[in-house]
């Protein structure tokens, strides 16, 4: 009885898929560290209680940007990397993002999962040996300068017999 309760309960039983994603932000740099890492915090929130999982944080710190933001030379740069398992969540971040008036840019970008950079690895040691393989293949046939002396050295040696 308990067995079939059981594997009634993992027929139930779905496996989410995690996404993992970065968001990358700019903050205005005319704030106060206290309210920049309140801002920070918000985000982090945002993501927290729509079931996301912070897997590391950069605290943000005050950099010399490239080019202007919004007429800012410098601004708090920080990152945050997540795991979300629902797609409507980052709808929900997005939309908070550009509602909140401090964060002058973001980017939220898909990292590739474990599996994919597997993938990926096996796929570049694979062509690797390939190129290795074609290589010693090239290295091992003759030139045709070099048949023509290997000949000439075969004639000596039968001639010489």
């Amino acid at each position: 009885m308990a067995l079939l309760a059981l594997s009634t309960g993992l027929k139930s039983f779905t496996k989410v898929q995690q996404t993992n994603y970065e968001l990358a932000f700019h903050i205005n740099p005319d704030l106060e560290e206290t309210k920049v890492q309140e801002i920070r915090q918000g985000i982090e929130s945002i993501i927290t209680s729509n079931k996301g999982v912070i897997s590391y944080s950069k605290e943000p710190e005050k950099t010399h940007l490239s080019y202007d933001i919004q007429h800012h030379g410098y601004s708090f740069f920080g990152y945050v990397q997540f795991n979300l398992s629902e797609s409507q969540a980052l709808d929900v971040l997005n939309e908070q993002l550009k509602l909140n008036s401090e964060v002058l840019r973001y980017l939220i970008i898909k990292l590739p999962s474990d599996l994919e950079k597997k993938q990926s690895m096996l796929k570049q040691i694979k062509m690797k040996e390939r190129q290795e393989k074609r290589a010693q293949i090239k290295a091992s046939t003759p030139v045709a300068g070099e048949s023509k002396e290997l000949d000439k050295k075969l004639e000596e040696l039968i001639g010489g017999l």
